[in-house]
């Protein structure tokens, strides 16, 4: 579906993630390895993205209410030995209208999981005070000479608290932002924005906006809070 190569068992996932029927705790870990990934996961993720809103086109949107939503779980629930002939049955139908593909059975097993999860969904607790040691958590490299290190994402607003350094002469690739994204510089310097910023400097990206001269002579360390759906740009 891309031109990068990504492995399988990412596909599946990025597959998985557009159709919403990841595990709120598959979702949170796949929207970390989404944040810090280079090119090839965030491509086959908008690709995958592109065909569900394609397939979006032919369907009006239908918001149920809360009442029948509850009768539909339940009905699902009280009907989970016959969950895997309505699946197929889907599949056939939606086959008419689209090139035939088969889906990886590990795929299929997730949306079958998916349904039972709806049915019957475990309850959530969040934990009301989250600490992060400077030697715990993974940098991950985002670009030559650019990791972070993700601190928190929020299950809310979507946006992804991170750590990211830069080494001397490094750069970022430019993005256009899904979401608002803030920086603060910790340490050392960098230039964003067309703008020098030094320590202690914060800077602020709304929305659709876009940075394309992201990068660093001397190195830095920023605190930045962004979204992992950015848009990277060519």
């Amino acid at each position: 579906m891309t031109s990068h190569q990504v492995p399988q068992e990412l596909e599946e996932q990025a597959a998985a993630y557009v159709l919403g029927i990841l595990t709120p705790e598959d979702r949170v870990v796949f929207e970390k390895r989404l944040c810090l990934s280079k090119n090839g996961l965030e491509a086959t993720t908008q690709s995958f993205q592109a065909v569900v809103e394609q397939l979006g086109f032919g369907v009006p949107a239908i918001e149920p209410s809360a009442a029948l939503r509850e009768r539909v779980l339940a009905q699902v629930g009280r009907e989970a030995a016959q969950e895997e002939q309505t699946f197929q049955s889907m599949v056939d139908h939606v086959a008419f209208a689209a090139s035939p593909v088969a889906p990886p059975a590990s795929l299929r097993d997730r949306l079958l999981d998916q349904v039972r999860y709806e049915a019957h969904p475990p309850r959530q607790t969040i934990t009301p005070l989250t600490f992060v040691r400077a030697s715990e958590g993974e940098w991950i490299e985002m670009a030559p000479g650019v990791t972070a290190k993700v601190l928190y994402l929020d299950p809310v607003s979507r946006r992804a608290t991170a750590l990211v350094r830069m080494t001397p002469g490094s750069a970022y690739a430019p993005h256009r932002h899904a979401e608002p994204e803030e920086r603060y510089v910790l340490e050392g310097g960098c230039f964003c924005g067309g703008q020098e910023l030094v320590v202690g400097d914060y800077h602020r990206a709304e929305a659709g906006t876009e940075h394309h001269d992201t990068s660093s002579d001397t190195g830095c360390l920023l605190l930045i809070i962004s979204s992992p759906q950015n848009e990277m740009l060519s």
